[in-house]
């Protein structure tokens, strides 16, 4: 394979791709990823430096270019150290993300305060043992106001999630009352929202923990409490991980941002 094609993993169907392909680079690919208005692309470096970012990364950074900057350099403290940390993890292969990120729930934050939802993918290129750079995309989510339609069965739970959060059902318990059996349930949730019941779940439960954080004065302990979470470490685990900082670094993060607007 060559140093710049993708590293296959074993459900990867790049892994069956013609050599005829391959042959054929990223220089297309990366063309086409310029007229996706809810997706961030990018290619980095062995060391994470940027070598591409599509128009819409750009466009959000406020930068005519990132070539050759880390992402340290391009988000502001402490982000941008989260997402090199992340960056590096991928590109070493280090457990649990192994070969690289699958629509990994993020919340993306922007200079200026702007902030989304969006599901991460990143990709080491190369061979597994001498990794020639990373490829990333992160698709924004999102999510609809309402129910998919008459009579889907969604209505009355994902009413539950956004009401029950601090004592979240089960899946089971919420397929019941979508009145499906948790096969389909999972189905039409994946179908309308782009995500897993868990993910939905953890979205609702993060935002109104970055809500707390930035608009009131309750201790990290107590939110973790509000949020759902009796268990401090695993509320500081899920919330650096959708977020990339800990509940204190958001907090002091968001009063930053509130403070230059």
């Amino acid at each position: 394979m060559s140093p710049l094609s993708l590293h296959p993993t074993a459900h990867d169907p790049v892994q069956n791709m013609p050599e005829a392909i391959r042959r054929l680079g990223l220089a297309a690919m990366l063309d086409v990823l310029n007229y996706l208005p809810d997706t961030v692309a990018f290619v980095k470096d062995a060391q994470g430096r940027y070598l591409y970012a599509n128009r819409t990364l750009l466009e959000r950074l406020g930068r005519p270019s990132v070539a050759g900057m880390q992402a340290c350099e391009v988000f502001p403290p402490p982000l941008g150290t989260a997402y090199t940390r992340q960056d590096a993890a991928v590109l070493a292969g280090q457990p649990p993300i192994g070969l690289g990120l699958t629509e990994h729930l993020e919340l993306h934050l922007y200079p200026g305060g702007k902030a989304g939802w969006c599901l991460t993918t990143k990709r080491r290129l190369g061979e597994a043992d001498a990794p020639a750079g990373l490829l990333g995309l992160s698709r924004d989510l999102h999510l609809p106001r309402h129910d998919s339609g008459p009579g889907s069965g969604l209505a009355a739970a994902t009413a539950r999630i956004a009401s029950e959060y601090a004592a979240p059902p089960s899946v089971p318990e919420l397929a019941r009352s979508a009145r499906l059996s948790v096969t389909t349930f999972e189905r039409q949730i994946r179908r309308v929202y782009g995500l897993t019941p868990t993910q939905l779940l953890t979205r609702t439960r993060i935002e109104a923990a970055t809500r707390l954080l930035a608009q009131t004065s309750l201790s990290v302990a107590q939110i973790a409490v509000d949020c759902g979470y009796f268990d401090h470490s695993a509320f500081a685990r899920a919330f650096k991980g959708a977020v990339g900082l800990t509940p204190s670094g958001y907090r002091a993060f968001a009063g930053g941002e509130a403070a230059k607007r």
